[in-house]
């Protein structure tokens, strides 16, 4: 015969010390905007709004990181744009390239003003601290004469979207 317990509220028996079930979500930390931002530049800047901090409560946690947001190529230079993922100022969750860029993301977009795309992405880090940790994005173009643009067509004349940077504590 299985065992069965029914409660209506689980709470930690000393305070501060949290309840932690493996694999459960701990804590959710997140930022989300609208505003349209834009990006001309080779050198790596701060993507507005792409930042979100986190206080983990354990050492052992795991820190799930997602963002979302919508880019579209200004011109049709054949201009990339590559992001970074940071860690207070550590970058993490870059792949192993093939020249010198080894990023957390990248998107290369085609016509002009005519291919907004949704961009999606997820790493999963082991601060091993219960220290506030500042995460954030940056991005860069790979080539200069180009804008690129974030929630926004390049006209700026149609719908906008958001953007959303989401951190989730995961207990182990």
């Amino acid at each position: 015969m299985a065992s069965i317990i029914n409660v209506d509220q689980i709470d930690e028996a000393t305070s501060g010390s949290g309840v932690h079930i493996p694999g459960h979500v701990v804590q959710i930390q997140s930022s989300v905007s609208t505003a349209a931002s834009t990006i001309s530049s080779t050198s790596y800047a701060d993507i507005p709004s792409m930042t979100a901090t986190i206080t983990p409560t354990s050492t052992s946690s795991k820190i799930l990181i997602q963002v979302s947001f919508g880019l579209l190529s200004g011109n049709n230079s054949g201009t990339g744009c590559l992001m970074k993922l940071l860690r207070d100022s550590t970058e993490i969750g870059q792949g192993v390239s093939a020249d010198s860029h080894n990023v957390f993301m990248q998107n290369y977009l085609g016509a002009v003003n005519s291919n907004f795309e949704q961009a999606n992405h997820m790493f999963v880090d082991s601060p091993s601290s219960t220290s506030a940790i500042v995460y954030k994005m940056q991005w860069s173009l790979t080539g200069s004469g180009e804008t690129w643009y974030m929630n926004r067509r390049g006209s700026d004349n149609y719908a906008r979207t958001s953007s959303t940077f989401l951190l989730m504590e995961i207990a182990q």
